[in-house]
């Protein structure tokens, strides 16, 4: 898996009701490759580069997330290492479900 099949599968297997009164943006700064995430609507759409105003940012290698994504690592254990870094944790915490982080 690599993190565009990642974004890909992740725009159409979320249930739209998981996504009902949820505004928000997520950044993805990947080392070398930011990609951002707005879920409006019911529906989530990806788009390249960073988004102005983003809730949440997540910033780590594109291999440290894909290892959290298959489940190889623990997100927690990830950023104690400083693997990954997350602008707003407690925001994170209420999509973290959703986007499969956990």
């Amino acid at each position: 898996m690599t993190i565009n099949d990642y974004f890909e599968k992740l725009t159409t297997k979320i249930n739209p009701a998981d996504l009902d009164g949820i505004f928000t943006k997520i950044n993805f700064d990947l080392k070398g490759k930011e990609m951002n995430l707005i879920v409006k609507d019911g529906a989530i759409s990806v788009h390249e580069g960073l988004a102005e105003e983003a809730e949440v940012s997540i910033t780590a290698k594109e291999e440290d997330l894909l290892s959290i994504i298959k489940g190889d690592t623990n997100p927690m254990m990830a950023m104690m290492m400083g693997k990954i870094k997350i602008s707003n944790p407690a925001a994170m915490m209420k999509y973290a479900k959703i986007l499969g982080l956990m």
